[in-house]
């Protein structure tokens, strides 16, 4: 009798302790919420928001990236006068936004639009393999301070996104030379990417893996090197469309090709079977 009566009064103990244990992460979301909700109407009215009648063409792009992957979602897609990084992929709470800095769209917007294709496709890459589903995890570490803790056990993870999003940009845009441009500009610009060569990279490249420190300096980011994620593409295109990579390769020296050799030996694709594979069917 004792011990049903002291059931019941722990009940409403219970109750209260896991509502205070809640009660917290419940502002947090919906202050969160507002937060975005807020930062996407100063997008709104900042920003030009990519649609048929502005920037058509990007929209255009966009739309077939959308349709090449399968992706049904709602995208928006924001061009600004500056954006940190040159672009960024923006998802939380069901809101998508891709973000493109105005002088950096305007340097892709050549060849059909192939170098414009590869980075849309990257981001879409990235919400097709759903890569971003930990976003909210990570905010909620750091809103609970313990992110610094877990940051180093997440970050080889969200590097790994901006590998598979380069990749299946790559096979969206069925080129090499347009994925490659696109990240020479990320690096240094669209007006010095035209002195940006492949072989002093590849040498760069050797550098980056074989030096201990730019490797551990790497783990503290959520993204790669960009000059890993360089070589990335490359040794990905050497198994998934052959003749583009040779026809790469024979642009290159005799020691560029020995570096790419160095770095193809150490990349994850190395053991993969030569193929050809197509986003266009």
């Amino acid at each position: 009798m004792l011990a049903s009566v002291a059931l019941l009064l722990s009940v409403p103990i219970v109750a209260t302790l896991v509502f205070l244990l809640i009660s917290p992460l419940i502002i947090f979301v919906v202050a969160l919420l507002f937060l975005l909700r807020l930062w996407k109407a100063r997008l709104l009215g900042g920003a030009v928001k990519v649609t048929p009648d502005s920037f058509p063409e990007i929209y255009e792009t966009l739309a077939t990236v959308r349709q090449q992957l399968d992706y049904r979602r709602p995208v928006d897609l924001y061009v600004l006068d500056e954006v940190n990084g040159k672009t960024q992929l923006v998802q939380l709470l069901g809101h998508r936004v891709i973000l493109l800095a105005g002088s950096f769209a305007a340097g892709l917007q050549e060849e059909q639009y192939a170098r414009l294709h590869f980075i849309i496709a990257s981001h879409v890459g990235a919400l097709k393999s759903r890569h971003e589903r930990f976003a909210f995890v990570g905010i909620l570490l750091d809103y609970l301070k313990i992110l610094k803790f877990v940051s180093p056990f997440l970050n080889p993870y969200y590097r790994a996104t901006s590998y598979t999003g380069d990749q299946i940009g790559y096979l969206c845009a069925g080129r090499l030379e347009p994925a490659l441009s696109v990240l020479a500009r990320l690096m240094v610009g669209n007006e010095m990417s035209l002195q940006v060569s492949a072989s002093g990279i590849l040498r760069q490249g050797v550098l980056v893996n074989r030096r201990r420190m730019a490797r551990y300096s790497q783990l503290f980011s959520e993204v790669p090197h960009l000059v890993n994620r360089y070589v990335n593409v490359i040794a990905f295109a050497s198994w998934a469309n052959r003749q583009d990579y040779e026809r790469f390769v024979a642009g290159l020296d005799q020691e560029a090709q020995q570096c790419l050799q160095i770095l193809l030996n150490r990349s994850p694709h190395a053991n993969r079977v030569s193929g050809s594979i197509s986003m266009y069917g």
